[in-house]
């Protein structure tokens, strides 16, 4: 009997000697908390160029705490490892563009970079509202894409969590011009024979097919598109379109086997990736996988050589079309990625980029990349050996002004 009050009385000091060890351990107050933001990305859609927007950026509280919270939030530039990580090309917006302040107070605004907000107590998070000015597409061409890095950098907690920063990105439609080539017109562009050789690659184009009949054509059938020569030791292949396929070609190949099926229609963006890696070339279509063609021994040599070819300087393999957007990448993009540009414009500095043309009014056919690409031009009837080099000036061009995307026909506006 007394051996079992001695181990209950045991017990009892034991239950209560570990309940006050673990009060000793708990923290009180606000150390017992950590701050966070819940949400990593923020978008702010802006309808137009002239108008602006805004969104709510959170920060949060892991518990409710019995006294105010302040934390710091700040502008901080940490792209470089971000883009690096994420495979994404985001450049800072400058502060003059935004501002940003606490819901519920529209006073504390954030000065010289930095904002401290505010959690009431026995509150679990507090908001700040970022507010942007309308971007002129001049200053801020669509085709870079600007972002608000925000970071928790101080709070009055135990701990800030690693979910301490949010980008702040747009949504930006946009209008642009667009150039219809006339049939017997085309373009060339040598890469740069410093380029280092790469065996694999990305080249992608954006079409509007203006008609398919035979009005001043050979045939509708077999019109090109891009054609692609990689230079000394890489084989070659070439692309046609006709009303009932997109075509794939290389030296002798023809039939079922190089066609992607389908309903190709007058005044509809097509926008084409051909993405090569390990022998295999794989086409999408508006960023859809269409079809994946074996194709050996494809890749840009360094050296003289390497080029690709837009359109057909013959009236019988060429008919009226828009392009766009036309892009060399030294490596294999990915669906995600392919997606990510499907019809914006990009950055002329973005990582792997070999060749770039928007094509617009702008620029005209202006190759925008650091490297010396050189673009020559086709004309039907034209002989090289006894004529001078045709230019661009002589080449049959119409400019649209106003082309509206995203937008899955050719759509001009007046907004």
């Amino acid at each position: 009997m007394k051996n079992i009050i001695f181990k209950t009385s045991f017990l009892a000091v034991l239950f209560s000697a570990m309940s006050c060890q673990d009060k000793l351990d708990t923290p009180s107050g606000n150390e017992a908390s950590a701050i966070y933001m819940p949400e990593q990305t923020a978008t702010i859609n802006i309808a137009s160029s002239t108008v602006g927007g805004q969104t709510d950026v959170e920060v949060r509280l892991a518990k409710r705490n019995d006294e105010d919270v302040k934390a710091t939030i700040s502008m901080d530039d940490f792209f470089a490892a971000y883009n690096k990580k994420n495979n994404t090309r985001y450049k800072v917006l400058p502060a003059s563009e935004y501002k940003i302040y606490q819901v519920g107070d529209p006073s504390n605004v954030m000065k010289d970079g930095k904002i401290v907000v505010n959690i009431k107590k026995k509150e679990a998070a507090a908001k700040i509202r970022v507010v942007v000015n309308p971007l002129s597409d001049e200053t801020y061409p669509i085709g870079i894409k600007y972002a608000i890095p925000l970071r928790i950098t101080s709070a009055g907690v135990s701990r800030i969590l690693e979910n301490d920063r949010a980008v702040v990105s747009f949504n930006r439609p946009f209008k642009t011009s667009v150039g219809e080539i006339k049939k017997g017109n085309n373009f060339s562009v040598a890469l740069d024979p410093t380029i280092p050789t790469t065996a694999e690659f990305t080249i992608q184009g954006h079409f509007v097919f203006s008609n398919f009949d035979n009005t001043g054509m050979g045939h509708y059938w077999n019109q090109s598109m891009i054609n692609f020569r990689g230079g000394p030791g890489s084989n070659w292949w070439y692309t046609r379109v006709n009303k009932g396929s997109f075509q794939v070609k290389d030296l002798d190949a023809d039939g079922d086997a190089t066609e992607i099926k389908m309903d190709v229609k007058t005044g509809t963006w097509y926008q084409v990736s051909y993405v090569y890696k390990d022998n295999n070339l794989k086409v999408y279509i508006n960023g859809k996988l269409a079809k994946t063609f074996v194709r050996p021994n494809l890749s840009f040599v360094k050296g003289e050589g390497g080029a690709i070819t837009v359109g057909n300087a013959g009236n019988d393999d060429s008919r009226d079309y828009r392009i766009r957007e036309v892009r060399v990448w030294n490596r294999a993009l990915t669906e995600a990625e392919i997606n990510d540009n499907l019809y914006l414009p990009v950055d002329p500095d973005a990582e792997g980029l070999l060749v770039y043309l928007p094509i617009d009014k702008k620029n005209g056919f202006k190759e925008l990349t650091k490297y010396n690409n050189k673009v020559t031009f086709g004309k039907s009837g034209h002989d090289p050996k006894t004529q001078p080099p045709v230019q661009e000036s002589d080449i049959s061009v119409e400019w649209t002004e106003n082309v509206k995307f995203p937008s899955d026909t050719f759509t001009t506006t007046t907004d």
